[in-house]
Parts: structure tokens; sequence; C-alpha cells
């Protein structure tokens, strides 16, 4: 294998050969190359059959040919000639692991690792299989050890970095990908994983970015036109991520995540959305419509989640449990990384979202026996397709009374501002926007788009340092530019959050559900709901219920706001560049 450990010691490494003295049988490159090694080394076994080295040679080149069976022949025929020979181990165990033979291979690469405890590459080898395999805290352990005795391994870093990634510590996979990346800046797979991380921490133009980068040096890769084209779906470019995805089954026909992919990005381009309505559950604010939210950084392990009009619950894929559950806003952070919390689930891979075969035979957790109930005629009773899905803010308590207003969000690629969607009133005349520079929404006039587009940091409301306002905890305490100096308000800030939404005329309900989705609209909630008394706050991850059958798992209205409408604004309301306190 060809890797930093490889640099200066010629084609030999790049070809299987680790001991730095070349021979005529190695020096391969290409498929040419490893066949002419192959032919070189049988001429050289005609006069010593019985050498090892020689054997093992013809087995890496057979493998990187891809005839891995022939391979697995050679390098056990050296390990019968020298049984000590690690190299042959490793070679066998990347051959085995090739077809399939994930258990041998581990034995092959634990004979390795006993005669050469300290080789990079075998303990490197072996964390790959041991990642396959699941075992994520032993190929750590593995990643580590060869990172101790080569710290600039790139592909140590990369790895540790996926296997942290899979463990859901994001941070720290970023570190890694970003440690290979200054040592090798065109590694693929590192700017493909890290465009991954990024896309998972909510940095969607950073990880496009990097998935460009990766497209340009390896534009064959099924795997980065599908990793690009989930970052583009999320930010709505529905058309780009529809082509990012049929480039990706071009190359992998058989992939079941291109697959979904593709048929999200078409459903999104003719869809708003979906409505789920549940019913037959005890905890009766669990008995509602729960929309989906198509913003970016609200997708769980590549699906989208569904929330309550009042934003106190949200449903998701639970990947670990490969079933849909139910959480509470306050986690949804932990679920983004990986947490499997909840307290209503889907039986075992049903698709909630079939609308000619509803989802029944949920499980709620008894927050009062501590323990999952089956809910026989609970789950989904309506599924609609959505003509109309907006979520909204609606601010109070502001002297400026225009500025006490309904906000509905607008996320397409052309309205997001720092990566975030922004939320505009309905007259266009105000919006909202996070602020990078002072980590916090603001709120400034329509006019001043492009120039906050472009860095600037214009706005006369601001909220809280680091608060989200579209948290159902109802964010207060905002500030607000007097024309002279900012002053707190306690009871200023979100009244209520929501979700309009109006299901397509069609009716898109299931066959045979009781309930119909009506053409309402959710209006926001004002305040927030009465807590769910059965269920326990921070319940237990489910225990795997009964399987029952299985399935397959815009921008400000035309033209700006005359100046007219500018200089309608209130008197006290000017430009405010004094930072928010």
């Amino acid at each position: 294998r060809a890797g930093p450990g490889a640099r200066g010691r010629g084609k030999a490494a790049a070809a299987g050969e680790c001991s730095g003295r070349p021979n005529a049988c190695e020096g391969a490159m290409s498929k040419a190359d490893f066949l002419q090694a192959v032919q070189k080394c049988n001429a050289e076994l005609v006069k010593k059959p019985h050498d090892a080295k020689l054997l093992r040679q013809r087995g890496e080149a057979k493998r990187k040919l891809g005839q891995h069976k022939d391979a697995v022949d050679d390098f056990t025929a050296a390990l019968g000639f020298k049984p000590d020979l690690a190299l042959a181990f490793a070679g066998r165990g990347n051959a085995r692991r090739a077809l399939g033979l994930l258990q041998e291979a581990l034995n092959d690469y634990n004979s390795a690792v006993r005669l050469e405890p300290h080789n990079p590459m075998f303990l490197v080898d072996r964390a790959l299989l041991r990642q396959q395999l699941g075992n994520m805290v032993e190929a750590l352990r593995d990643v580590e050890a060869a990172l101790a005795v080569r710290p600039n391994y790139v592909q140590a870093l990369h790895l540790r970095g996926e296997v942290s990634r899979k463990l859901g510590q994001h941070i720290e996979a970023h570190q890694d990908f970003d440690a290979a990346l200054r040592l090798d800046p065109r590694h693929v797979s590192s700017l493909a994983s890290r465009g991954a991380v990024k896309r998972t921490l909510g940095l969607h133009a950073e990880a496009l970015a990097d998935f460009d980068l990766a497209l340009s040096l390896a534009p064959r890769n099924p795997g980065i036109f599908a990793g690009r084209g989930a970052t583009r779906l999320e930010l709505r470019m529905s058309e780009a991520a529809k082509a990012d995805f049929e480039a990706a089954l071009a190359l992998n026909p058989g992939n079941d995540f291109s697959r979904w992919g593709l048929e999200a990005a078409a459903e999104q381009m003719t869809s708003q959305g979906l409505q789920l309505t549940l019913t037959g559950f005890v905890s009766p604010g669990l008995n509602t419509k729960f929309c989906e939210r198509r913003r970016p950084g609200f997708q769980v392990q590549g699906y989208p989640t569904y929330w309550s009009p009042d934003g106190l619950y949200f449903l998701y894929w639970c990947q670990k449990e490969s079933r849909w559950k139910a959480a509470r806003w306050v986690d949804f952070e932990k679920v983004k990384k990986g947490s499997a919390v909840g307290f209503i689930a889907a039986p075992v891979n049903d698709d909630i979202r079939l609308v000619d075969n509803l989802s029944k035979g949920w499980h709620e957790f008894d927050g009062t026996t501590q323990a999952w109930r089956g809910r026989g005629a609970s789950g989904v009773s309506a599924v609609a397709k959505l003509e109309t899905n907006v979520q909204t803010i609606t601010l109070s308590g502001f002297a400026t009374t225009k500025l006490n207003a309904r906000y509905g969000e607008r996320f397409r690629p052309a309205m997001l501002v720092n990566g975030h969607e922004t939320y505009w009133t309905a007259d266009s005349q105000y919006f909202l926007y996070w602020s990078a520079k002072e980590d916090r929404w603001k709120g400034t006039l329509s006019t001043d788009f492009e120039r906050v587009q472009g860095g600037a940091n214009p706005g006369f409301i601001g909220a809280p340092l680091g608060a989200d306002v579209t948290s159902a905890e109802l964010v207060k305490g905002w500030h607000e530019w007097n024309g002279a100096q900012w002053v707190f308000g306690e009871k200023s800030g979100v009244l209520s959050i929501g979700t309009l939404a109006a299901v397509q005329l069609a009716p898109f309900v299931a066959r045979g559900s009781r309930g119909t989705a009506a053409n309402d609209g959710l209006s926001a909630v004002p305040a927030r709901a009465a807590a769910v008394a059965p269920v326990a706050a921070g319940a237990p991850e489910a225990e795997a219920a009964p399987p029952r059958k299985r399935r397959a798992p815009g921008g400000p209205a035309e033209g700006e706001p005359s100046k007219a409408a500018r200089n309608g604004a209130a008197a006290p309301v000017k430009e405010a560049w004094a930072k928010v306190p």
C-alpha cells in the first residue's frame, strides 16, 4: 500500500514491499506493471520454488490485480516455508478481507501484529477490519498504537477520524482530518470525510468545498458524489442534489443511500415536505401533526425530522435501532451525535412515511413504571404531502411595534446567511439573520440583505448570545437599539414558534386510515405546551420492540422595499453599528 511511510522508498514500497530492498518482482504501480511483476516472479520461482519472499511478493501483486483467491494461495504457500513471515500474514489478511472472510482475516492480522507488534501498517490494517466489524473501541486502540510509532501516518490519522466520526465525536474527527490534510492536502479520503463531518456540524458551504476538491481529484468516486448530494439536499439545492445522486448511481447502481437520495431530491422538487399525524398515545401532546423541517441542519442520519407544531417534540430515524423514535427538542443535538434517546418508538424497520401502509403498533415509554408499553393501535393515522410548510417565529415586547410580528423562514441557497436560514416578515420589510461575528440572531431592514450576505453586521434588535430563536423555550431578554444606545428588554423576544402548513388539495392520506388531513394551517402556538406527564425526562433508550413486517427503510418578494418603505420605520430605529451587549 502506498502511504506516507512509503515516501522516499521508491515504487517498491507502493507495490507491497516494506523491507526497503527493491526486487525484480516489484516496482509495479499500474495494472500492466502488476501483471509484469507476476510474470517476473513466476520466472524466479522456477529457479527457487521454495522462496517464501518471492511467493509473498507474487501474492501481493495478484492481490493488487484483484485475484484474491490466488493471492491467498501464494501467501499460504509462503507461510508454509516461512511461518514467521509477518508480511505474508498481513497480505493474506488483506486478501481474505476482500473476499469477505472477515474472521479469517482478523486471525491473520493478529498473527502479523504478534510477530511485529510495532508495525503501524499492520495495526492500521487490523483497525480497518475492526471498524468494519463494528468494534470501534478496539479499532481506536490499534490506530492510537500506530500513531504512537508514526505520528505523521496520514492513513492512521484519517482512520482515527473515521472511527471518531462513527462514535459521534465530530470535533475530534474534524481535527484528525485537518491533521491528515496538512500532511497530504490531496488525500481524497480525508477531504471526503471532512466534508461529511462539516455537513453534520452544519457547515454546509465548507462541506461543499471539500467535496468539490475531492471530486476534482477522484472524479469517479460514487461515495463523494453521494456525500455532496446529501449536503445539497439539506440546502434545498434539489436539482444539483439530483444530479449528484444520478452520478453516484451511474458509478454504483446498487447503492441504497444514493437511490434514497435521488428519490428525496425528486420529492423535494415537487413537495414542501410531509405531514405525519400520530394518534393513540397516552401522552396527549404526542397525538398531533408532525411537519417535516426542511432547513439546513435538521436531518439525522440522512433522513428528515418531523416536528410538533410547538417545536417540543420531533421524530427521527434511529440508526442504532433501525426504527423511528420521538424525543424532546432539548435532545436534538444529542440525537444528531448518535444518541438513541426517545419515549415513543415505531416497530423495527417500519417506514412511517408510507401512505399506503400506515405504521401501527408503536411502543411508548411509561415514566411511572419506567418501562416500555406496547400500544397496539398507536402510530401514524395519516400521511399528507404539504403544499405550504413554513417555520415561523413571532416576536413581541419591542418598542418599535412593526417588529412585533410573525417571521417566516426562507432557506433556499440564495437566502442563507452564514449557513443559516433567514426569517422575514410578511411584508418583507424586516428579517432576522444569524450573526457569526456576534454569535447571536439579529434583526434589521430587508434593504440590508445584500450587505449582510457580504459580511456586514447591521441590526437594531439582538437575541441573547448563542440562543436558538427556534427553540421551544421561547427566548426572551433581547436588546433593542433606540437610536442612541442598546436597551435590554426582559420580556422582549420570542412570543411563539410554529408551522404554517397546508396539505395539497389532492388527498395524500393512506387508504383505510380513520383520519383525514384537513387543509388546515397550523398557526403559531402561543406559549409552550404542558409537559407530557407519563414521559420521564431523560427516558432511557428503547429496548428492541417486537419487529413487524420489514420495509425498506425563498427569496424576498419581487423587488426590495422602496425607499419610502424604509423611511416608514419608526423613528428610534436606526442602523446600529455598536455591538449588542
